[in-house]
C-alpha cells in the first residue's frame, strides 16, 4: 500500500502592480525563482515587473524587485514565474523552511572571511599547502597517464586503466590515507570554534580536488540541503571507482573506503540480522503479521537482505519515513527490484514526514502505525541531544509491547571522523555509549544495551519493550 505523495509547500504572498493589490501563492520553481499563481482574477502581462513583493513566513517579509515570466511563454497569465532582479533568493529555502537566504549575502561578509586566515595556526597552514602541493603533482601524473591511455584501443585503455588503479592508484589511496593520520593528529584536541574555521580553510586550498571525487562533491556541495542524503548512501554501498578520470575515481574510491563508509555498509547487514531476532522474540505476530518501521529510510537498500524469499513477503509489512521525496523515490526503486525479484507485491507504505513533525504529532501511531520493531540507521548521528531525545521518546510510543527499538549513532572514537568533518564537511553528532544511553533516560523499557557493528564505529542503541 502506497500512501499519497505530501504536496509541495506553497507561501502566500502580495504585491501591487500599477496602484492594483495583488495575491498570490508560490512555491519554488528552482532555486533562483518562484513559481506563482495570482489569484481574484488578477492576470499579468508577460515582462511586468514588480517593485517588490512580500511572502508570508514566521512573519511578513519584503523581497526585492523582480519580473514576471508568464507561464508556457504567453504573452499574458495569471500563473507563471517571478524573476528577481537585484537580489538572488534561495527560494528552495525560502519556501520549504521559511527562512530568508540572500546568496549575495556572501559578498558582504567576505573581508571577515579573509581575515580568517590570519586566526589558522601555522602548523595547519603548512599540512594544507604540503598537502595542495602534493595533490596537484599526483594529479598532473594520473591526468597525463590519461593522456596516453586515451589514445589505445578500448580494450587496451581497460587494462590499463585497471593496471593503473590497481598499482599507482592503491599507492595514491595509501598517501591519501597518510595524510587523514597527519590531519587527525593535528586537530584532535581543537575546540569547535577551531575546527569549524580550520575546516572551512582547508576546503578552500583543496576544493578543485574535492570536487574531483564524486560523493565529496555532493557532501561539500549538499544539492538537498545536507550532507549524508539517499544518494551519496548509495555511493558509499556501492563502494565503486566513480569518476570521469583516473583522479577523479581515486579521489571518490577513497572516501568510500573509509572506516565510517564500512560501517555503513556494515550497518545494512546488522539491521536485518537484528529484525529476525525481533521476530523470534516476538513469535506469533497477531492476524494482521509482523509490521517494522524504517525511520529516516534512505534508499532502503537494507530491504535486499530481509525479504530473502516468497515467505518473507508474505510476513512481513513495513513502513519507510523520511522527509526527502528523492530518497522516497530511490526506495521505491528498491522496493520494485525486490518485488521483480521475488515475484510477489510487498505491503509497503511510504510517508514523507520530518523529524519536527514527528515530534509534534499528538497521535503518531495514527499516523505511522504500531509496529514490532522500529529501526534507524542513520538520524541520531544529525540530531542534538535534546532533540534526539524526544524524538527517541516519540518513536517509543509506537513500539508494541514486545517489540523492540533500534537506533544507530557513530562512536566518538570512529576513525576519520575529522576527514569527513575537515574533507567532505559532513560533520555528526558523535557519541559515547555512556552519552547514547542516557538519551534513554525515562522510557519504560525491559532491556537497553548498545551493540557496535563489526567495525568498532558504528554504535546501535537497542531497547525492547515489556510484552
Amino acid at each position: 500500500m502506497i500512501g499519497a505523495p505530501v504536496a509541495e509547500p506553497r507561501r502566500r504572498g502580495r504585491s501591487v502592480l500599477s496602484g492594483r493589490p495583488l495575491t498570490f501563492s508560490a512555491g519554488a520553481a528552482s532555486r533562483l525563482s518562484l513559481e506563482v499563481s495570482f489569484e481574484e482574477g488578477a492576470v499579468l502581462p508577460d515582462g511586468a515587473e514588480l517593485q517588490w513583493v512580500e511572502i508570508e513566513l514566521a512573519q511578513l517579509v519584503r523581497l526585492g524587485r523582480c519580473r514576471f515570466a508568464a507561464q508556457d511563454g504567453k504573452k499574458e497569465g495569471a500563473a507563471g514565474r517571478l524573476l528577481f532582479l537585484d537580489e538572488v533568493y534561495d527560494c528552495r529555502i525560502l519556501i520549504r523552511d521559511g527562512r530568508l537566504m540572500d546568496l549575495r549575502g556572501f559578498f558582504q561578509n567576505l573581508p571577515l572571511v579573509l581575515l580568517q586566515r590570519e586566526r589558522i595556526r601555522p602548523e595547519f597552514k603548512e599540512h594544507c599547502a604540503r598537502v595542495v602541493y602534493d595533490l596537484a603533482v599526483y594529479k598532473r601524473f594520473f591526468d597525463e597517464q590519461d593522456r596516453i591511455i586515451d589514445e589505445e584501443p578500448a580494450d587496451v585503455a581497460g587494462a590499463a586503466r585497471e593496471a593503473l588503479l590497481k598499482a599507482d592508484g592503491r599507492r595514491f589511496l595509501g598517501f591519501l590515507d597518510e595524510k587523514v593520520r597527519e590531519l587527525d593528529a593535528l586537530v584532535h584536541d581543537y575546540t569547535y570554534e577551531e575546527h569549524e574555521r580550520h575546516g572551512f580553510y582547508l576546503r578552500r586550498l583543496l576544493w578543485p580536488y574535492l570536487m574531483s571525487g564524486k560523493i565529496l562533491r555532493r557532501s561539500n556541495l549538499k544539492p538537498q540541503g545536507y550532507a549524508g542524503d539517499a544518494e551519496m548512501m548509495i555511493m558509499v554501498y556501492e563502494n565503486s571507482y566513480a569518476g570521469r578520470t583516473v583522479f577523479d575515481q581515486l579521489m571518490h574510491k577513497h572516501a568510500v573506503e573509509t572506516a565510517a563508509a564500512e560501517a555503513v555498509r556494515s550497518r545494512r547487514r546488522l539491521v536485518p540480522r537484528v529484525l529476525r531476532e525481533v521476530e523470534e522474540r516476538v513469535g506469533d505476530p497477531g492476524p494482521d503479521g509482523f509490521h517494522f518501521l524504517s525511520l529516516a529510510a534512505g534508499p532502503a537498500s537494507e530491504l535486499e537482505e530481509v525479504f530473502r524469499g516468497p515467505g518473507d513477503v508474505e510476513r512481513f509489512n513495513l513502513t519507510l519515513l523520511d522527509q526527502d521525496p528523492v530518497a522516497l523515490d530511490l526506495a521505491r526503486a528498491t522496493v520494485r527490484r525486490i518485488e521483480v525479484a521475488r515475484g510477489a507485491a510487498l505491503s509497503v507504505r511510504y510517508l514523507q514526514q520530518s523529524v519536527r513533525t514527528v515530534i509534534r504529532s499528538r497521535d503518531l501511531g495514527s499516523v505511522v502505525g504500531r509496529h514490532h520493531f522500529v529501526y534507524s540507521m542513520g538520524l541520531f548521528d544529525y540530531l542534538s541531544a535534546p532533540v534526539a531525545r524526544a524524538v527517541l521518546a516519540k518513536i517509543w510510543e509506537v513500539v508494541r509491547p514486545g517489540g523492540t527499538l533500534l537506533a544507530g549513532n557513530f562512536h566518538s572514537s570512529t576513525a576519520s571522523r575529522y576527514h569527513m568533518a575537515y574533507w567532505a564537511d559532513w560533520s555528526l553528532w558523535y557519541r559515547t555509549e555512556e552519552s547514547f544511553l542516557a538519551l534513554a533516560e525515562g522510557l519504560e523499557y525491559s532491556s537497553a544495551r548498545i551493540d557496535f557493528d563489526e567495525t568498532g564505529c558504528q554504535m546501535f542503541l537497542r531497547l525492547e519493550k515489556p510484552a
